[in-house]
């Protein structure tokens, strides 16, 4: 790979800024990456601390993933105006303001009182996290501008992007265990201090030259979107999939989103001028950052799962067994950067990482119940610590390389915002994958004396494999777009001309028959439709869209679920898939005249569940509570039964659930319901209950209080104790239609046999002689 002058870089666009040179330049790479290990932190050091602040502040477990999502939602979904606003307002200004912000919510979040407060403190320090981010990377883009420096600086960058998570772990369970977990925030105040006071003084002015107007609905937009794509994956790890708020808050997300670009595409000041993401290396390096930040997860969230519950690790020790995937990380970061892809370049560098993090995570999945750390976990870790330094800082690098001076900050927001939702995916999809891996297996292993330990390792090791598959696409992905060899800025920007220039308007509405080869100059898309297991889907009505909603091409997938579009249009195109049965799918893709490969994942239309409840005698029993459980347990729904005793559930996904009916005066049932694409019938019978009460008398008829009594029922099991109140009396209620024994104590025993056949009983009972 060729060298690329600096002043290369600088003349890769107008000037949007005037920037004071930096006189302190590694200087300011220390402050940087304060500011991103602050920021970086917070994605798993506070979940240390979770159990903690739980016991503390006295909220519910739903209130936990809270602490999580107000931070994540805040962040994910504010990261592009982020980014604009470091453009527009000064990258210096925006970070600083970041810096205190974030500062002043860790401590209102440390010194929180109460499930409120630390629920705006986190969301607070999200918005904030917007801010700063971006800026970061911006200003470490703009300082070094020189290659070699470049490649030092983004090497120490991305090896405290990629190993931060690892770093939470170790500082979260140091700091939970020998302070407080308001020492989880409050750490990031410790931090900030000498960061804001470095950034004052080694960090250069950045001024703007131009103020062009904010895109107010491109904000409006991207920030709906992101909130309803982080929120909908958040929303899926604690509801499961089948919950209508999970694909509600997905579509709608997708829908903004897709609105968002094809605004973009004609807004006079863009928030995310499409120019930036048009680069074949920049999409290759932001890919390779959602990928990997997606695999990441499996390592961080289930080897974390496996080294607590299975080897009994404590929070401290788990942190600490990560070291060795850091120090490999850093190793291999300053390695890549400085070294490999300046001779090699990142075509071969960065799916050779890639491949390196595929076999770490496919040892991973060896692991056992008598498994050793040394012998069995080391060796993975220091393998996907040394594929992910080759991958990460290189991809942060590559994203940022080239872009106009005035677009710095939005492309480091886009950069951060890849991370985000690459976790909020793998979170969502590995978490539920993992749990329906582990219920199935202890169904299928009852006899399993360790079934329980054993469906746990099982689940670890599905998301294992899941985070190999995301590495191994990573792989192909890399291994396709990077450029075999990195050109000047200048050459670039000159080709990027003439490829403005090619295709015409005439040229839009042109089209190739499906299946064969593109024509010269042609932009060729295919790739293959799958449902949510991979099976393929054929014939798939695939359309191709230009930003006017014009189409361009239109073809079905094949048997095996492959399609082929072409067409001479470039630019971001939308791609529409639909088949009968299945939801349809919308995609935004941008094609610069170079073949692309995308797959479409469509999901099953939703069916439902509809019956009615009757009583015992087989009438219609009006007001029952209906309600669905899914096979993790979850609730998805519940209804009430209406005056025919009728009930609907819709919106549930194809599986097999559990229907739990309950009404008064009647005993409850479970039955298992299965759910396909259509409405299917469940009608359900409730017995009625049955209620058995009397009085214990003393020998003498008077009414004995304090006398146990207990109901066993024909199998011998003890169905319940009761003890006498102050006038004798006792009650068992909901009770099934079966003989059953009353056993009265305090004297010696008298038991009495009793057949309940619905409605109430009485029995009295006399003990046998006088009281002492």
């Amino acid at each position: 790979m060729e060298a690329i002058p600096a002043a290369t870089i600088a003349q890769a666009g107008p000037p949007g800024h005037t920037q004071a040179p930096s006189k302190h330049r590694w200087w300011a790479l220390a402050v940087i990456g304060l500011a991103q290990l602050m920021v970086v932190l917070d994605a798993t050091i506070v979940n240390i601390a979770l159990p903690s602040a739980q016991q503390d502040l006295g909220f519910d477990n739903n209130g936990r993933q809270w602490i999580v999502t107000a931070y994540s939602l805040a962040f994910g979904s504010l990261l592009l105006l982020g980014g604009r606003l470091a453009d527009l307002v000064g990258r210096k200004t925006t970070f600083i303001i970041g810096i205190v912000g974030f500062a002043a919510a860790s401590a209102l979040g440390g010194a929180a009182n109460g499930f409120t407060m630390l629920v705006v403190a986190r969301a607070v320090q999200g918005l904030f996290g917007a801010l700063l981010a971006p800026a970061a990377l911006s200003l470490l883009t703009t300082t070094f501008t020189e290659a070699k420096e470049r490649a030092r600086a983004f090497g120490i960058f991305g090896a405290i992007a990629g190993s931060g998570a690892a770093v939470g772990l170790v500082l979260g369970g140091l700091l939970t265990e020998y302070l407080d977990w308001r020492w989880t925030l409050y750490v990031n105040d410790v931090i900030a201090i000498p960061a804001l006071i470095g950034a004052i003084v080694f960090i250069g002015r950045s001024v703007p030259v131009e103020r062009p107007k904010l895109d107010v609905l491109g904000v409006v937009l991207v920030s709906g979107g992101l909130f309803g794509i982080v929120y909908g994956f958040a929303n899926a790890e604690t509801h499961d999939w089948d919950n209508w708020m999970t694909w509600g808050f997905l579509a709608g997300g997708a829908v903004l989103l897709l609105a968002f670009f094809l605004w973009q595409a004609r807004a006079k000041h863009p928030v995310l001028p499409l120019r930036v993401l048009a680069d074949r290396d920049r999409a290759a390096a932001l890919s390779t950052i959602l990928i990997s930040s997606a695999g990441m997860f499996g390592v961080f969230l289930f080897l974390t799962y496996y080294l607590q519950s299975t080897l009994g690790y404590s929070p401290v020790k788990n942190g600490v067994a990560f070291l060795p995937m850091v120090a490999a990380l850093m190793v291999m970061a300053q390695l890549s950067t400085n070294t490999l892809v300046p001779k090699i370049g990142p075509k071969i560098v960065v799916p050779a990482g890639m491949l390196l993090a595929v076999g770490g995570m496919v040892w991973l999945t060896r692991l056992g119940l008598d498994s050793g750390y040394a012998a069995d976990v080391l060796g993975p870790l220091l393998l996907l610590g040394a594929g992910l330094g080759m991958a990460m800082p290189v991809g942060m690098s590559y994203a940022t390389l080239g872009v106009e001076t005035s677009d710095q900050g939005v492309a480091s927001a886009a950069v951060n915002t890849t991370q985000q939702v690459g976790g909020s995916i793998s979170t969502a999809l590995l978490n539920t994958l993992a749990a329906t891996a582990a219920t199935n297996y202890a169904k299928d292993h009852l006899s399993d004396p360790l079934v329980k330990a054993n469906a746990a390792l099982h689940s670890y090791e599905v998301a294992y494999w899941w985070s190999a598959g995301f590495f191994a696409f990573a792989l192909i992905v890399t291994a396709l777009l990077f450029r075999a060899k990195k050109r000047g800025a200048v050459e670039e920007e000159a080709e990027a001309q003439i490829e403005a220039m090619a295709p015409d308007a005439s040229a839009a509405g042109r089209t190739a028959p499906t299946g064969t080869l593109p024509a010269v100059g042609a932009a060729v898309l295919r790739g293959q439709v799958r449902n949510g297991t991979g099976a393929p889907v054929p014939r798939t009505a695939i359309t191709l869209l230009d930003n006017a909603g014009r189409q361009l091409a239109r073809a079905t997938s094949r048997e095996d679920g492959t399609y082929a579009l072409d067409t001479a249009e470039r630019g971001s195109l939308v791609l529409i898939g639909s088949a009968p049965g299945y939801q349809p799918q919308v995609v935004t893709l941008a094609l610069n005249g170079a073949p692309v490969s995308h797959d479409l994942v469509i999901l099953p239309s939703p069916g439902g569940l509809a019956g009615t409840v009757h009583a015992g005698n087989g009438e219609a029993l009006p007001g029952a509570l209906v309600v669905a459980t899914d096979q993790r347990g979850d609730v998805t729904a519940s209804v009430t039964a209406g005056m025919d005793g009728g009930y609907r559930i819709g919106d549930l996904q194809p599986g097999d659930y559990t229907l739990s009916v309950s009404a008064p005066g009647h005993r409850p049932t479970a039955v298992p319901a299965t759910v396909s694409t259509e409405t299917a019938r469940c009608d359900i019978h409730l017995s009625v209950a049955a209620t058995l009460r009397g009085t214990v008398h003393a020998p003498d008829g008077r009414a004995l209080d304090d006398a146990r009594v207990t109901l066993i029922d024909a199998a011998g099991n003890v169905v319940g104790t009761r003890t006498t109140s102050v006038d004798g009396s006792y009650a068992f209620a909901d009770l099934s239609s079966e003989p059953y024994t009353v056993i009265a104590s305090g004297y010696p025993p008298v038991a009495t046999q009793v057949t309940l056949n619905g409605g109430q009983e009485a029995v009295d009972i006399r003990l046998g002689h006088k009281e002492d």
